[in-house]
């Protein structure tokens, strides 16, 4: 590993960060680590030196956690109008969550010249479309698994709040448990079919991409050809950082840097 050209990425999510260093091929090493433990950070670089560090956050910035971060390399904060080595035509960037911008950045820099339809399945489930002309036209957002079982629970005067199971559930559940767990499971898969049918539709030729914590366990509901890629937003996030690099000084220090780009939320 060259010592110079390792940076560090960070996917701050809902519950944890991803974190990644990253060389010129591609990742070399990642975990997982609580929100805002830069102890927990320190530990995971160890005595590695870094050139960057990139970070990008679907809430609002910590900026104590962002000045320890800026103590180990240069830093980038990513947010929905930083510069990004593709066309967006999204119309209100500041609100536009980092992750959504990384994972469409991501898209292009995997399958180049190629539509994509990003899918990532978090806490919410995200769509986000890549043109075949490498510009970013926008997207969908409706409530994870997790969300949408709690939103049961909370807004029905009986309904259990469903844990998850971990099988597949079938299609028509024999108690009230299996029933919203059915409901929730294929709610969800067929949403996720619908999409990609719609999508498709238009452009035959389009690449899907899913990403997130839930994208393994809904990969055997879609047909094949699809793929899926656990550091998708990771990997965005480094391709802007080595945009942000290539831009002219006067342009790229006046972006993202410690305390700006808000806390956005899809």
């Amino acid at each position: 590993m060259e010592q110079d050209v390792v940076d560090l990425v960070l996917d701050v999510g809902n519950s944890r960060t991803k974190v990644a260093l990253f060389d010129r091929q591609g990742p070399v090493r990642w975990s997982a680590v609580a929100n805002n433990d830069i102890t927990a950070v320190k530990e995971f670089v160890g005595t590695q030196a870094l050139r960057g560090v990139v970070v990008g956050s679907v809430a609002a910035n910590d900026p104590v956690y962002l000045a320890a971060l800026e103590t180990l390399a240069p830093l980038l904060v990513v947010s929905g109008n930083t510069p990004a080595p593709i066309e967006s035509a999204y119309s209100t960037p500041l609100t536009l969550g980092a992750d959504r911008l990384a994972n469409v950045v991501g898209a292009a820099c995997l399958f180049p010249g190629r539509a994509a339809l990003v899918i990532d399945l978090g806490t919410c489930i995200t769509y986000d479309l890549l043109s075949d002309r490498g510009k970013y036209l926008g997207g969908s957002i409706s409530p994870g698994l997790a969300m949408r079982a709690k939103a049961l629970h909370a807004f029905s005067a009986r309904l259990p709040l469903v844990e998850d199971p971990g099988a597949m559930p079938a299609r028509t559940g024999t108690s009230t448990q299996d029933s919203i767990w059915s409901g929730l499971f294929h709610g969800i898969a067929d949403e996720l079919a619908g999409a990609v049918a719609a999508h498709g539709y238009q452009n035959p030729a389009m690449v899907v991409v899913l990403t997130g914590g839930d994208a393994p366990r809904f990969m055997g509901t879609l047909k094949n050809g699809i793929f899926a890629h656990p550091f998708l937003t990771l990997q965005g996030l480094h391709a802007i950082l080595a945009h942000h690099r290539a831009l002219p000084r006067d342009t790229a220090d006046g972006v993202a840097s410690p305390g700006q780009g808000p806390g956005a939320t899809g």
